[in-house]
């Protein structure tokens, strides 16, 4: 039997890929730094055997080495130096090495939806990580025949942890605001975008590429639903499953800001410089993948988790 690691396999999208991983065959380990279970506990994440590690400490890339894996998925890598450290140890010893990236490898897109490859000058230094070490794993591919792919989210939505809102921060009031039928205050037009994904689609994108093998090596992958959404459309959606009518305001971005705190604040700006809207066609195109949720289908699924949902 072949034997899966999943590093960071109790997390939002390791929750849905193990069981994913069991049903494909796969004997599988689900490497964590605690015992907590994921947000979901699907059916047949019972059969993943659990290991404790924690990377940075000694010997951590060898640990994971030592369970014999054929296939790793690295969920929280975050640095090039981290990658490399487990590709060196992995080197020789494991069919397929894919990494989660992050949709930050672009910068602000001049088309959309853009592709993998547009826009690349991301604006912080983790999307420049995240970029990098796909040209890592690139390059290892072309040079050496390491088997390596990167998997690039947007913003991940999982049941039972709050997404982000349509004033593109995490603060769970602005559904309450909804809800309730309160005003709720968008910056500028409400016409910035953000582009969320359900972690069932994110784990999809994960088992087609290792299904795929060889196409998939070398290459980074979107993770996001089929369109994007902006923030006026995402408030007045929300607003329509409570029954309310939306009533939203409009204020000039530097107004708008200070009326949020500092952590809300620094978020939305990072969220609105991006404005995200990206293409799953290679994706569809080199591994047949395509997603089972949009946008609004993931989030409803989350409020409903959480008894958001409920009627003012």
């Amino acid at each position: 039997m072949k034997r899966a690691v999943v590093i960071g396999g109790n997390g939002k999208v390791g929750g849905y890929l193990c069981p994913m991983l069991v049903a494909e065959g796969y004997q599988v380990t689900a490497v964590s730094r605690s015992e907590n279970p994921p947000p979901v506990w699907m059916p047949g994440y019972e059969a993943v055997e659990r290991v404790r590690l924690c990377r940075g400490e000694p010997g951590f890339e060898a640990a994971v080495a030592a369970l014999r894996p054929d296939v790793v998925v690295d969920m929280i890598c975050f640095t090039q130096e981290e990658m490399q450290a487990m590709v060196d140890a992995l080197r020789g010893k494991v069919a397929h090495y894919l990494c989660c990236g992050s949709a930050w490898i672009h910068g602000p897109v001049r088309c959309v939806p853009a592709r993998e490859e547009e826009d690349r000058v991301p604006l912080c230094e983790y999307g420049r990580q995240k970029s990098a070490m796909e040209e890592t794993l690139a390059a290892l591919w072309r040079e050496e025949g390491f088997p390596g792919t990167m998997v690039h989210p947007g913003h991940i939505v999982c049941p039972n942890t709050w997404p982000i809102n349509p004033q593109a921060h995490k603060e769970p009031w602005v559904f309450d605001v909804l809800r309730e039928g309160r005003p709720l205050a968008l910056p500028d037009l409400g016409m910035g975008t953000l582009h969320h994904v359900h972690a069932a689609d994110v784990a999809g994108v994960f088992l087609a590429a290792i299904r795929a093998g060889e196409p998939s090596f070398g290459q980074g992958f979107h993770a996001v639903s089929p369109r994007a959404i902006t923030l006026r459309g995402y408030a007045e959606a929300v607003s329509a499953w409570f029954g309310r009518e939306p009533q939203l305001e409009y204020q000039p971005l530097g107004e708008w800001m200070a009326g949020l705190s500092p952590a809300s604040a620094a978020q939305a700006r990072d969220h609105l410089a991006h404005s995200p809207s990206y293409s799953m066609e290679k994706a569809r195109e080199h591994l047949g993948f395509v997603p089972r949720y949009t946008s609004l289908q993931a989030i409803r699924e989350c409020l409903a988790s959480l008894g958001a949902l409920k009627q003012a």
